[in-house]
């Protein structure tokens, strides 16, 4: 069996870029792949679930997330995202469930605290409504703040294609130098 870190991570990644570029084919493709080579990983369940979920054939769309979750009952993304069929469905009260199932699993899970705002918001109960709501927004924030951090680590290397790990006001120290720069280029 190929090693997950490297082939699994690299089909997902490819999968999820094509399904971002709305290239539905090549999606579907690779995260067949990834279920062929990794049937006992739920990730490529709930992608294909995704999927058939957003062409509208929430069927198809619950058997793959259920898929899912045979294979890792507490994946918080197959247990959102079939509260989200049970919330299309109109079934809030099992949708809620299965978001607090993904919120145990994963405290810091955005999405299923934002759906749980929506089904909150569907039973007219405002107080949790917001309190999921802000509570998905502190920690989407907090993701792509961390995303940022990851990204800048990334492309500061140094000898040997090691990341440069300096601390943070040499980084300031830098970008003020930058600056100091700047203005006395443009006040020529």
């Amino acid at each position: 069996m190929t090693d997950w870190d490297d082939e699994g991570q690299d089909l997902l990644q490819r999968g999820t870029e094509a399904w971002e570029r709305r290239d539905r084919a090549t999606a579907e493709a690779l995260f067949s792949q990834l279920v062929q080579l990794f049937p006992d990983r739920p990730e490529g369940y709930n992608k294909l679930g995704v999927i058939s979920a957003e062409s509208g054939e929430l069927k198809t769309a619950e058997e793959y997330f259920l898929r899912a979750l045979s294979v890792d009952r507490r994946y918080a993304p197959a247990l959102t995202n079939l509260g989200n069929i049970y919330l299309e469905r109109g079934e809030v009260d099992q949708a809620i469930q299965h978001y607090y199932l993904a919120l145990n699993s994963d405290p810091d899970y955005a999405p299923a605290h934002r759906n749980l705002s929506v089904a909150y918001r569907k039973q007219g109960k405002y107080a949790a409504f917001v309190s999921h709501f802000k509570r998905s927004q502190r920690l989407d924030v907090r993701r792509a703040h961390q995303e940022f951090r990851d990204q800048t680590r990334q492309t500061a290397t140094g000898p040997l294609g090691r990341a440069a790990t300096f601390p943070a006001w040499v980084w300031w120290v830098t970008a003020g130098i930058g600056v100091a720069i700047l203005l006395t280029v443009f006040k020529r």
